[in-house]
């Protein structure tokens, strides 16, 4: 059920009434907006009067608040200014816009003004300053426009400079489509230097491999002839023609080697370099050489970026050549890298091959080599595999090993936000019931920023004056500049609330509380951790819980990982609504449940679907809940497999400890999926279980046992 504004409004209007009205008696009585919002409050009557058809009366209160008001919400004012009155009256207040708010932001709200009023000398005026390799490319796109309208002397060049200086975007491909190709001369043949590099940058942007390979040629010979200079992202661009455009891997890294010490005193070195190391990386024979690439590629890198990039390459070969002797030594490129989180893929594919392989001596290794330089994640995640492997006897450390046991396990505790590894190492350590509680109301480790109260002004003021589908777009340009943890649950709260009839606030309501808990060091409270993991559908999921004989909290974990409440979602694969169903999975449910007409759209039809599935997935997995939910993602036939493989390799007969089993698992979508579940489940039994009617109260211990044993 959709909400209209007029509801929104007159609950909005309840909430404000409930906020002044639970003031402290003991503080002076608040009984205005104006008093709570000050100036500011012209700005929200400003929208109110705007929404009654009344321009003049909104533009006097944008104009006060303009003038008055703190800074979002007077800019905020002025931004609305640029859109009311005569069209001199809208170019005039771009200009208050921007010589009041220079920010990219106004730039661009004024240059489509300008340009819409056919101002394009404006425009140009107005961007002249620009970082043609920096700004921003909607910004940019736009003064390119202008500049072709008032036929610029800098036209050609600005717009080449533009081209050959960053990523490719899709506004470089709508300018180019739209403005830039009815420039171009019938044949090919005739275009200039500048058209033909700018034509094959777009190629590539089109995945045009084959034509741009084809091409490479022409651009070896201008550069050869020194007609132009190898930029840096046109050889990257080239590098990828080759890269996926031919397999002759072998010629085209001798040919890149060649390019890279011919051309090494320009900054373009690095990607001849390392395209060079992924031609030869394709080969088995030429291991030495691609080491030699990817090294020199570092050596050339010209930013942190490009260095970890080659890094990560290089240190991929390494894995694949020989991961044991690499662990040995990781520190020594860990020490280099600058973003630790760039290379989290890498640990978790080696993971499961140290895993299955046997390899499990080297978790000890790997966390003294890593410890400090890999992100919190990986880190904690490698710890607790340490410990769980001394645990289990798959290491001998002799009389140490309790130690080395418990050292493990607190340093996973210790690290990251990953609630799975936190409440896994808890649990290990013999954490009471109490202690865990306070360990997962801890949910995250960063530090606190200072608050701008003008930009919760902004945010609560649409809270209180009844504009929820303001909230969430402005929450995200504002809330890392000092959005306090409380004004973010309170405007969470808000759209949970609004969800009762427009569903479409409740994921929008997880996301703010999701985020904001993640970058607070907050203790936070219950009804807090509620809105992260909150029980939208309640009704249905209690009823079909209850008829599938499924635990509620395993439901409510399983649509929140699945689609974020969001019933309308729809993935790239074809899974579709609250409880991501296939349409083949669904018309199967469907027969067995004896339903002719069904849509998986529907919020009830899913839950119902995804609850009798999963419940059907418990019982052929023989009661694991954990098996079933990787069976839900995986398919139950991997799931057997797998679990086998895994059994065979840990000398188990049966009962293979769930929190391993997911170590072993090939496919790091299914790993990340079961940790969520298992984490998520666990919120939601501690968080309602007074409210649950299905089960008695469970410990902590019980409740992870239920999932790992």
């Amino acid at each position: 059920m959709k909400i209209s504004k007029k509801l929104v409004n007159t609950i909005s209007s309840i909430f404000f009434i409930l906020f002044i009205s639970s003031c402290s008696a003991s503080e002076p009585q608040v009984n205005s907006p104006q008093e709570v919002f000050g100036p500011d409050t012209d700005y929200f009557l400003g929208l109110q009067l705007l929404n009654d058809e009344k321009e003049n009366q909104a533009r006097q209160k944008f104009q006060s608040c303009m003038k008055n008001g703190t800074y979002f919400c007077a800019k905020k004012s002025a931004e609305y200014l640029t859109t009311m009155g005569s069209l001199q009256e809208k170019i005039k207040a771009c200009q208050n816009l921007i010589d009041m708010f220079p920010d990219e932001e106004s730039y661009l709200i004024a240059a489509k003004q300008f340009y819409d009023a056919k101002e394009y000398n404006k425009v140009i005026e107005l961007t002249n300053n620009l970082d043609l390799s920096e700004s921003d490319n909607e910004l940019l796109k736009i003064r390119m426009e202008a500049m072709e309208k008032t036929g610029s002397k800098h036209y050609k060049s600005e717009v080449f400079k533009w081209f050959i200086s960053r990523k490719i975007s899709d506004y470089h491909y709508t300018f180019y489509r739209d403005t830039y190709s009815a420039e171009l001369p019938e044949s090919e043949k005739e275009y200039s230097l500048h058209q033909f590099l700018i034509t094959y940058r777009i190629d590539l942007y089109k995945k045009d491999y084959s034509l741009c390979l084809e091409k490479a040629q022409t651009l070896f010979e201008l550069f050869d002839k020194a007609h132009t200079e190898p930029y840096p992202l046109l050889i990257s661009d080239i590098g990828k023609a080759y890269l996926y455009g031919s397999n002759n891997y072998l010629k085209n890294g001798n040919l890149f080697t060649e390019l890279a010490q011919e051309y090494s005193n320009f900054d373009s070195a690095f990607y001849f370099w390392f395209y060079a190391g992924r031609f030869y990386s394709k080969l088995d024979d030429h291991y030495s050489q691609t080491i030699n690439c990817f090294e020199t590629a570092i050596q050339n890198a010209k930013n942190d970026s490009q260095k970890d990039d080659a890094l990560w390459y290089l240190l991929q070969v390494k894995i694949n050549q020989s991961y044991t002797d690499t662990i040995k030594n990781i520190s020594t490129y860990a020490s280099q890298w600058s973003d630790p989180e760039y290379f989290d893929d890498l640990f978790d594919t080696m993971i499961p091959s140290l895993m299955v392989n046997g390899n499990w001596k080297y978790f000890g290794t790997l966390l003294d080599q890593i410890d400090g330089y890999a992100s919190n994640e990986t880190t904690a995640k490698i710890a607790y595999i340490y410990g769980r492997l001394l645990q289990e006897g798959y290491i001998k450390k002799g009389k140490d090993t309790d130690i080395e046991i418990e050292r493990a396990f607190t340093r996973a505790l210790n690290c990251g936000i990953n609630p799975y590894y936190k409440i896994l190492a808890a649990y290990r350590l013999g954490y009471s019931d109490d202690e865990m509680a306070r360990i997962l109301c801890v949910y995250a480790d960063n530090k606190d920023i200072p608050v701008n109260k003008s930009a919760e002004n902004l945010l609560l003021g649409y809270k209180y004056f009844g504009y929820p589908e303001k909230i969430y777009p402005e929450w995200q340009k504002l809330y890392k500049l000092g959005v306090s943890t409380e004004v973010s649950m309170e405007l969470a709260q808000f759209l949970h609330d609004c969800g009762e009839w427009d569903h479409d606030y409740y994921p929008l309501s997880i996301r703010i509380s999701a985020r904001s808990a993640n970058i607070t060091t907050k203790f936070l409270e219950k009804e807090e951790l509620k809105l992260i993991y909150p029980r939208f559908y309640s009704d249905l999921v209690t009823k079909y819980a209850s008829e599938y004989e499924v635990d509620e909290n395993l439901i409510y974990a399983l649509i929140r990982s699945e689609s974020f409440f969001d019933e309308d979602v729809e993935s790239t694969a074809g899974a579709v609504g609250l409880t991501q169903l296939m349409q083949l999975t669904g018309n199967d449910i469907a027969a067995k449940l004896k339903v002719k007409d069904f849509s998986l759209l529907d919020a009830e039809t899913n839950i119902r679907f995804g609850t009798y599935y999963i419940s059907e997935l418990i019982t052929r997995c023989d009661g694991s809940a954990l098996q079933a939910l990787f069976s839900y993602n995986a398919g139950i036939t991997r799931v057997r497999r797998w679990l086998s493989s895994s059994m065979v390799e840990f000398g188990k007969k049966k009962n293979m400890p769930g929190d391993l089993f997911l170590e072993t698992l090939p496919y790091s979508e299914t790993r990340e999926y079961g940790r969520k579940l298992v984490s998520a489940s666990l919120y939601y039994e501690w968080l309602y279980f007074d409210e649950t009617k299905s089960q008695e109260k469970r410990s902590f211990k019980d409740i992870v046992e239920s999932f790992i044993y």
